[in-house]
């Protein structure tokens, strides 16, 4: 008889416990989702240069992450009408860094990718729409000495920094009729991109 008041005891006090961890992990999961903000996500593709619209954008519940800088949905309307500078991809975080306000390209640029290693760039952050100059590295001739160095004026669209090295893809709006040599330039690691006034 005593035995078995000890084992209900024992099963009861089990219980109890059992009953206080799943309190305790309700408390916490209600505390999780009561953090949660609502954000804007892409509902579908969007390729580069196209307008938002509504249909583009869905709300989803997260957890801020001081990582990131997600869109809060309360700006809907700051976003619709904005055009994209880089496609955006379904299920991803909306990033005011990929929109502008004007169409992308605009008449008459063209848009070029640049590879660009410490050195090549300022170390201040780069930011979309910044002003920007291209100078061109030129070689010097054996037996001439070398030309001055021409520049292109440029805007940055979009900035990718290298995950580990100090390297980033920087891409820059030019005039039409730069863009072939921009990318010539490019591609032979001549170019050195510096920042200008009010930038």
């Amino acid at each position: 008889m005593v035995r078995e008041r000890s084992v209900r005891r024992g099963r009861l006090g089990m219980a109890v416990a059992l009953m206080a961890v799943c309190a305790l992990g309700a408390v916490a999961l209600f505390g999780y989702v009561s953090r949660t903000q609502p954000y804007l996500a892409v509902a579908r593709d969007v390729p580069v240069g196209a307008q938002i619209t509504a249909a583009d954008l869905v709300t989803v519940h997260l957890n801020p992450d001081p990582g990131i800088a997600p869109v809060s949905s309360n700006r809907v309307q700051s976003v619709v009408g904005k055009y994209t500078s880089v496609a955006l991809l379904p299920g991803t975080l909306v990033n005011a860094g990929a929109l502008v306000d004007k169409p992308f390209p605009a008449p008459g640029d063209q848009v070029v990718g640049l590879s660009l290693k410490a050195g090549q760039m300022p170390s201040t952050p780069l930011r979309p729409g910044a002003n920007v100059l291209l100078v061109s590295t030129e070689e010097a001739a054996q037996d001439k000495p070398a030309a001055a160095a021409p520049t292109i004026r440029a805007t940055v669209v979009h900035v990718i920094a290298g995950a580990r090295d100090a390297t980033a893809t920087v891409s820059v709006a030019v005039r039409e009729s730069d863009g072939p040599v921009v990318a010539r330039l490019a591609a032979q690691g001549r170019l050195v991109l510096t920042l200008t006034a009010g930038s």
